[in-house]
């Protein structure tokens, strides 16, 4: 009986090479767990996996499971030598670890999920708020994660930084935040990770940078008093267009990248 146990163990697990393959907490984004295969991320096929080498305990065997999409879903426990550890995830990411002895000396992270669940069901979106607490050699931290059905949203109140991701990690959102938590600088990001908006500030003027396939081709600003508007191609500026207030009517001049005046229209 015994034998025919493990036999049925080791044919749902697949062992791999602890010499190639280990599991580790990433930080881009934050606490996401990444298959490592030779020091570069791997997403191995759907399956159940026996990982010997982990950043939380060293030489262990980690038991995850992994979904269609390449990720670690669901809870898994990691084994040493009668310690026992068990860590929560969701949608690749730690949520909490608990580990089973008093042996916390073994990890580089203790971690305190002192959460509670919020519902929200307007427009049919659910979240769920997470506060956790990080204690590593570097020092305590605070992050505060929520979760909606389509993206989850990090912020560090430490580095004043704000990021939202989506369920597959891929980053669509990020921003530098003063200490009251007003926006300085923020850039978004399509599915496939390419930057669509920047919105930044230089020498007092508010700047929105829009671009298409990562290359610049609008950019949007108002000085003194007046707005424009600069087309660009291949990063090269190819036309300026000025509105401005004259006369109570809003009066439009087009320029050339050269500075040059194509045509001036009076607007209503």
């Amino acid at each position: 009986m015994a034998w025919s146990m493990q036999t049925g163990i080791a044919q749902e697990y697949v062992r791999l090479d602890k010499d190639t393959y280990q599991l580790h907490l990433s930080e881009s984004p934050k606490d996401t767990i990444h298959i490592i295969e030779k020091g570069q991320i791997v997403r191995l096929k759907q399956g159940k996996y026996i990982l010997q080498q982990n950043q939380f305990m060293g030489p262990a065997n980690a038991f995850i499971t992994v979904n269609k999409d390449g990720l670690v879903e669901d809870n898994f426990k990691i084994e040493k030598e009668g310690k026992r550890a068990v860590v929560q995830v969701r949608h690749g990411m730690m949520q909490q670890m608990e580990v089973k002895t008093d042996a916390i000396l073994d990890f580089q992270y203790i971690i305190t999920d002192t959460s509670s669940v919020q519902r929200d069901f307007r427009n049919g979106k659910i979240s769920q708020e997470r506060i956790v607490f990080y204690q590593s050699p570097l020092g305590k931290k605070k992050v505060l994660k929520t979760f909606f059905n389509t993206y989850y949203s990090i912020e560090n109140e430490f580095d004043h930084s704000k990021a939202d991701y989506s369920l597959d990690n891929k980053l669509l959102y990020k921003a530098k935040l003063d200490c009251v938590g007003q926006v300085l600088e923020s850039k978004s990001f399509d599915k496939e990770g390419r930057l669509l908006k920047h919105i930044y500030k230089k020498d007092n003027i508010n700047y929105i940078d829009l671009y298409k396939h990562n290359n610049l081709t609008e950019r949007l600003y108002k000085q003194n008093g007046s707005s424009y508007r600069e087309y660009f191609k291949n990063q090269l500026l190819i036309k300026k267009v000025v509105e401005k207030k004259q006369n109570g009517h809003t009066v439009q001049q087009v320029y050339n990248a050269e500075g040059k005046l194509l045509e001036k229209n009076k607007a209503i």
